[in-house]
């Protein structure tokens, strides 16, 4: 589940991306600086999942065709029915969202149009103060925690972002890189979802 009423309060509606104009004033102090954008789908159409997937997969490199978009990887929390999706970006901040080239090549929502319906949950939000969005190998799970400050008492191996755009469903998110076979101690945890890579990590060409 989901470890914030706000977050609880969103499987029952999926969310429109807010303008991100907005975000730009409060985010103009970190213009400049490299930050984690991700967006997280709950898709309840297993007839159109195959579909949506694999569309998915492609629209990754399209948008790391984008200048300002450097890496993305897709994840799945795995067991959760309908299922659970994250895509994890790096990006330049929040201007690559109004750039023209992100807009012709569909950002924003425009090319996933006919998956919408799918759609119970879909979250944007966009973190600062981390540089480089975690690489996350086969054998490896990415531990996230939200929380209203950061650090906290979850273990001293968690980076943390603060968020700056988009829905801010969360003031800070954790974010660690663990090996499949030492997850146990995260299990439980207040805050804490665990990420499966759906595939591998893709990075822009330079």
């Amino acid at each position: 589940m989901w470890h914030n009423l706000t977050a609880i309060q969103l499987h029952n509606q999926a969310l429109e991306p807010r303008d991100v104009t907005e975000d730009r004033v409060i985010a103009s102090e970190e213009a400049g600086l490299i930050m984690i954008y991700m967006v997280e789908h709950t898709f309840c159409l297993p007839e159109l999942e195959a579909q949506w997937n694999a569309w998915y997969f492609d629209n990754l490199k399209v948008l790391l065709g984008v200048p300002g978009f450097h890496s993305a990887q897709r994840f799945r929390i795995s067991d959760t029915t309908p299922p659970r999706y994250m895509a994890m970006y790096t990006i330049d901040g929040p201007d690559v969202f109004e750039s023209k080239i992100y807009i012709e090549a569909g950002g924003n929502g425009a090319n996933s149009a006919r998956f919408r319906p799918g759609y119970q949950v879909w979250v944007r939000n966009l973190f600062a103060d981390i540089e480089v969005a975690p690489d996350v190998a086969s054998d490896q799970c990415l531990v996230t925690a939200d929380a209203s400050s950061a650090h906290g008492d979850l273990p001293a191996t968690m980076q943390w972002g603060r968020a700056v755009g988009f829905h801010k469903t969360t003031p800070y998110r954790g974010f660690s890189v663990v090996g499949t076979d030492a997850l146990a101690q995260w299990h439980g945890l207040p805050g804490v979802t665990i990420y499966e890579p759906h595939r591998g990590r893709f990075i822009a060409a330079t």
